[in-house]
């Protein structure tokens, strides 16, 4: 599960992230993948175990040079992505580009909610201009490069398109909300628009998988075509005491837009569900694919969505009072040079995200690192939860997550730095030693995270 999703949503909530550079996306490799899909095991009594495997990640040294060029490649674009926001938002205030856009929206109206109908799109437009030379080489030309995407432009042209579209909608509400909560309350609008950013938030995550993730791509129930897959996911949501709806249980065609590897979870409530990208399923043995399962059931059983929430909204509340003084100080000092009237003018807009942005960007190892925690926790809990299921979960986990590394062109040695501010999951060779290590039942000692049948 990528729990950084939930902190891009808030992040994206504020608009403080740009379109496409999530924080932490970098080295966020999820679980288990293996070639050939056969119909064998599909029970765990008919489960076999596999050949010995490794316990670390190895790649021939062609694959390895790609991995490392790739890699390397995704690390140098995501700091060229923060740099070229800020100085994007930077450039649209100091040449008062965003003060006539404040000027054209006044004059179309005087109401405060007709003037962001107009000036957001205008705004956005703008920044998605001047960023889309780099979305482009980053999100098109990168992966096409590197044989990942099987998208054609005109596709990526479109989801582009989507994806500027949403931002546009949600950002008018958005906008709207927070100027008016500025204008009304100049000395504490950090505090209420922290306050309001919990039910907005929470708004998204449960509408996300209904009202955004369809418009991107097409989504099945598992059982459809892997009926006995199913039954053992089945078995395993049993174990886990957790109620997934077979309806909920889902099957992705990423195939259409990528080569690479991946499953998640989102939603809360009755929107939870567990998606399996069809790219997994084609290189998956099925106990491959309940391992990866049995980490996305981990995230739900953990509570790792809700309590990454908590510790978002604790980190979001002391971002906002940093970005309340910082947005005060810049268009004090500078505000009648870019005609920003103060803090409550559209105008200050591209100070807002400026100074969002750069925080966001300095929390990123903070996020990262709780979300490397969690993701290791479902690791664990995912190999305790297959135990039983599988006949050799160990041995699965290691394959699965080879496979992956070699699909996804997963960087072999992180740089420490780039780990820690950038990954969020634990680099691949260290989830394959945890995997081919961790093993409590051959011990003799008791499970950790999973709770024994009653």
């Amino acid at each position: 599960m990528p729990v950084q999703f939930g902190f891009l949503l808030i992040a994206l909530s504020l608009l403080a992230v740009p379109q496409g550079w999530a924080v932490g996306q970098v080295g966020s490799t999820p679980d288990a993948q293996q070639p050939a899909p056969t119909e064998k095991g599909t029970s765990s009594a008919q489960s076999q175990p596999g050949p010995p495997v490794a316990a670390q990640y190895t790649l021939t040294p062609e694959k390895r040079a790609r991995a490392v060029a790739y890699s390397r490649a995704r690390y140098i674009l995501y700091f060229a992505g923060v740099v070229v926001s800020v100085a994007i938002y930077w450039l649209l205030w100091r040449s008062k580009l965003a003060a006539l856009f404040r000027d054209w929206a006044r004059k179309g109206s005087r109401r405060h909610f007709v003037q962001c109908l107009i000036f957001v799109p205008l705004f956005l437009a703008a920044v998605a201009l001047l960023e889309f030379p780099l979305a482009y080489y980053s999100g098109f030309v990168v992966e096409r490069r590197f044989d990942l995407s099987t998208q054609g432009f005109a596709s990526w042209l479109g989801d582009w398109g989507k994806s500027f579209a949403l931002t546009a909608l949600l950002g008018i509400v958005l906008v709207w909300i927070f100027y008016w909560i500025v204008r009304r309350s100049p000395r504490r609008w950090w505090l209420y628009v922290w306050m309001i950013s919990i039910p907005v938030v929470l708004v998204l995550i449960l509408m996300e998988p209904y009202a955004v993730e369809p418009l991107f791509f097409r989504f099945t129930p598992l059982e459809r075509n892997q009926a006995a897959l199913t039954e053992r996911v089945q078995e395993m949501l049993a174990r886990a005491r957790l109620k997934i709806p077979r309806t909920h249980i889902l099957e992705m065609n990423a195939s259409t837009k990528t080569r690479t590897l991946n499953a998640y979870v989102s939603g809360l409530g009755a929107s939870k569900r567990v998606v399996v990208w069809d790219t997994a399923l084609k290189k998956l043995e099925k106990d491959e694919t309940l391992l990866l399962l049995g980490h996305e059931i981990g995230h739900y059983v953990l509570r790792h969505i809700p309590k990454g929430f908590v510790l978002w909204e604790m980190l979001f509340l002391v971002l906002s009072y940093l970005g309340f003084v910082a947005v005060d100080r810049i268009v004090e000092r500078a505000g009648a040079r870019t005609h920003v009237e103060g803090v409550g003018d559209l105008a200050s807009f591209p100070v807002v995200l400026l100074v969002l942005t750069v925080l966001v960007f300095c929390a990123s190892p903070l996020i990262n690192g709780f979300s490397r925690y969690y993701e290791r926790q479902a690791d664990q809990f995912g190999l305790e939860l297959a135990y039983g299921v599988v006949a050799d979960p160990n041995a699965a986990d290691v394959r699965g997550l080879q496979i992956l590394g070699e699909e996804d062109l997963a960087d072999p040695e992180p740089n420490p730095v780039i780990k820690f501010w950038l990954y969020s999951h634990p680099p691949l060779n260290e989830r394959i030693r945890f995997a081919a290590g961790y093993k409590p039942w051959a011990e003799g000692k008791p499970l950790q995270l999973v709770r024994p049948k009653e």
